[in-house]
């Protein structure tokens, strides 16, 4: 997942008192039956009276001890999405939202990000693990009133993979059956995905995959409703019509999106009334709403962490810890200066000083990249790379290039995302290139621009992130680095990497896969592809009335689980 996107050793933070299993009610009070009218009015009005009387008391209670209560709105830091449409929402931002307003067969545990049946009832995986076979719960409604069936799979599996109208993540679903067809055009049916009958939806791979469960939470594989994707024409992505607790209300663009809750989710009714993202280009600007009251979570700006955590007032609601993410620096190795010059490439990534970003600039949240895969994944290997601070070295590899202390080489435009701090980190890293003799130029632009601006080729070197879709080795390298995939900004080509890539999925022993994966990390961090900067850190603050709160370590979370006390 583009950042704006089995958990061993990483903490997760959870912001909560006590989580309840029931919303709280009033008490109805009996009373007795009156023979006059005027006596019915009177006992009416003393049981409204101690009706509400007693719904008080209750929830003082409840707010008290800890208890869960209903009610309230809660307010969200967002900048400007790309879509709802959930196969179309491949980046953080709108992913967040998604998550709110539909659920998939699977999802992740929030502390151990294990995954687990969610709309999927129970599933079996024949021994060649190539079939795959799912129970879905019945009686889930979408929120436009139509139960979910196995078919309501089969047809938004195809949308994602026909090329007529391939999402940008299709490469999701590659290694099922049928895909290629569907994305050479040649078929208009992915046959590996059927539904046995309204319950069951059977799927075939094209090879085995042994992570295929894993994938199966992230939100290319929600289920969309047929006839409101039809019915929204060209505005699926405006009209998200779920499964999950939260119903779409309205999306204002560069101001709000507004959730409500369901009241017909088949499983527990979320606490809140509803939710309001709302979105604010820039970081320091969402901060200082939330401060005056006005938003319930936000980043905490970049260079802030220090002061935050110093006031009292403040500290309590702070979310720190790191996430299965990488920041880095990409270069189009398909144009020139990078396109065949390893040396040019090296000189760069040798250059960047990434301790001082972590330390001053980041105050310590992320740390040093070291490969592509960070830590917390299984398989993380330390000091993948053999790139590290080095200067001189970086001035020997720009020599090597053909560019002596820089001369002969152009001006360097980097891009990158305005609001969120990275024209500080650019600036760092302008410094650091200027040292060995490169000019560096930085330009910001709004997020869906940058994104696409270096998916077109228009923009060559740019900086962005990755946060982890699933937990595993495979998301890291397949989405960035095979041939195939649309979040192959790089436009890295290499077909043994293509080669290993598909052996390691197919490979069912874990030790063997991962060394498999890590075989492919080594190779293609030797062809210095783009420049890893650091593993993220994430940094967040929540209101402290803000209860069952969990902020996961792929920057999850799920709303229906939170209420607020006040």
């Amino acid at each position: 997942m583009q950042n704006k996107k089995k958990l061993f050793a990483l903490l997760t933070i959870v912001v909560v008192a006590s989580l309840a299993v029931s919303l709280f009610a009033g008490c109805k009070v009996a009373t007795a039956t009156e023979t006059t009218a005027a006596a019915e009015e009177t006992t009416a009005e003393t049981t409204e009276a101690a009706e509400e009387n007693a719904a008080e008391e209750t929830e003082a209670t409840e707010a008290v001890t800890g208890e869960p209560v209903a009610g309230g709105i809660m307010r969200m830091h967002l900048n400007e999405p790309v879509s709802l449409d959930p196969p179309n929402s491949y980046e953080s931002e709108g992913i967040q939202v998604v998550r709110q307003i539909w659920d998939g067969l699977f999802t992740y545990d929030p502390e151990t990000l294990e995954t687990v049946p969610e709309l999927c009832e129970k599933y079996e995986i024949s021994d060649d693990l190539l079939t795959y076979t799912f129970y879905i719960k019945k009686g889930v409604m979408f929120h436009s009133g139509k139960e979910l069936t196995a078919e309501d799979f089969v047809f938004s599996w195809t949308r994602v993979a026909q090329k007529d109208t391939a999402s940008y993540l299709a490469y999701h679903l590659a290694a099922i059956e049928g895909y290629d067809a569907c994305q050479d055009g040649s078929s208009m049916e992915l046959t590996g995905v059927k539904a046995l009958d309204d319950y069951t939806l059977q799927v075939t791979l094209q090879y085995p995959y042994a992570d295929f469960i894993n994938t199966l939470g992230h939100v290319v594989f929600y289920p969309v409703n047929k006839e409101s994707i039809e019915a929204s024409g060209d505005k699926a992505g405006e009209m998200p019509d779920g499964t999950g607790p939260f119903k779409f209300v309205s999306w204002t663009h560069d101001q709000s999106i507004e959730l409500v809750r369901n009241d017909d989710y088949y499983g527990q009714k979320a606490y809140l009334d509803g939710v309001k993202y709302v979105i604010i280009p820039e970081q320091d600007t969402a901060f200082l709403e939330f401060q005056a009251g006005n938003l319930e979570f936000t980043e905490i700006p970049i260079g802030q962490r220090a002061s935050v955590e110093a006031d009292p007032a403040l500290n309590e609601g702070v979310i720190i810890h790191p996430i299965l993410g990488l920041y880095y620096y990409g270069m189009n190795l398909q144009a020139e200066p990078f396109k065949d010059n390893l040396a040019l490439r090296e000189a760069i990534v040798y250059a960047i000083d990434r301790q001082n970003i972590c330390d001053i600039i980041n105050e310590g949240i992320s740390s040093p990249a070291t490969g592509f895969v960070p830590p917390g994944i299984p398989g993380f290997q330390e000091n993948a790379m053999d790139y590290i601070y080095d200067p001189e070295m970086a001035k020997q590899k720009l020599e090597e290039a053909g560019y002596p202390n820089g001369e002969g080489l152009e001006t360097l435009n980097l891009g990158f995302n305005t609001g969120s701090g990275h024209e500080k980190i650019a600036e760092a890293i302008q410094a650091d290139l200027a040292e060995i003799g490169i000019t560096m130029e930085i330009e910001g632009f709004e997020w869906g621009t940058m994104l696409e601006k270096a998916a077109s080729g228009e923009i060559i070197f740019y900086r962005l992130g990755w946060l982890a879709d699933y937990p595993t080795m495979d998301n890291f390298l397949y989405p960035l680095f095979h041939s195939k995939s649309s979040d192959n900004y790089s436009d890295y080509n290499n077909p043994v990497v293509d080669e290993l890539l598909i052996e390691a999925r197919s490979t069912a022993d874990e030790d063997e896969r991962i060394a498999k994966y890590r075989e492919v990390e080594k190779t293609i961090l030797k062809e210095a592809a783009f420049a890893p900067v650091y593993f993220y850190g994430t940094s967040r603050i929540v209101k402290t009335y803000v209860k069952g709160f969990i902020f996961d370590n792929m920057e999850n979370y799920d709303l229906a689980t939170v209420w607020l006390e006040q």
